[in-house]
């Protein structure tokens, strides 16, 4: 099923939730920053990403926040 289809199934829910779950796992720090999460320990944002989508999820995105200055 590619995206339209499962966009005229119905409603898609879709939250953040990555930079909160790498803080509760000790990976950053509450604050400005910017996720070096991503180039220090990709592994961690790939096992995320499966998780979400384990858990349900129907779109995982891109952890970029903060990436460009």
């Amino acid at each position: 099923m590619n995206l339209v289809e499962r966009l005229n199934q119905g409603p898609v829910l879709c939250a953040e939730g990555y930079l909160f779950a790498m803080e509760r796992r000790g990976y950053l720090q509450a604050g400005a920053y910017v996720p070096e999460v991503v180039l220090e320990h990709p592994e961690v944002v790939t096992q995320l990403h499966r998780e979400f989508i384990r858990a349900g999820s129907d779109v995982v995105q891109a952890l970029q926040s903060f990436t460009i200055n």
